[in-house]
């Protein structure tokens, strides 16, 4: 009966038995991902950004069902639901205030004058 533990044996033998795959993951699904990730937060907000970002474990359902036919449970189903509404109420209102960089920066500038 085997516990799950992660020994060396075990992780030399997963190693040497995956190798092309360990490197699609760590090189493609990971490194890659990231570095586009990083390139393209540049032009966008860092609210915008923030909504991206919250959608990520709706993605993955989505994803996850149509390329490997999983299901959500009704749990599943209104989370996805709740993070969706959210991220569509952000995209669609502004409930920032506007203007409060302009006053940081000009509050800033009469300090140093």
């Amino acid at each position: 009966a085997s516990l799950g533990l992660v020994t060396v044996d075990n992780l030399i033998d997963t190693l040497t038995a995956h190798p092309w795959e360990l490197l699609y993951l760590s090189a493609v699904t990971t490194a890659l991902a990231n570095w586009i990730q990083a390139k393209a937060q540049r032009n966008v907000t860092a609210e915008r950004a923030s909504v991206i970002y919250a959608m990520d474990p709706v993605w993955g359902a989505i994803w996850s069902n149509l390329l490997l036919g999983e299901t959500l449970t009704g749990f599943g189903v209104i989370g996805a639901g709740l993070i969706t509404i959210a991220a569509a109420t952000n995209a669609f209102l502004d409930l920032g205030a506007k203007g409060g960089d302009d006053k940081e920066e000009s509050s800033s500038a009469d300090n140093k004058a």
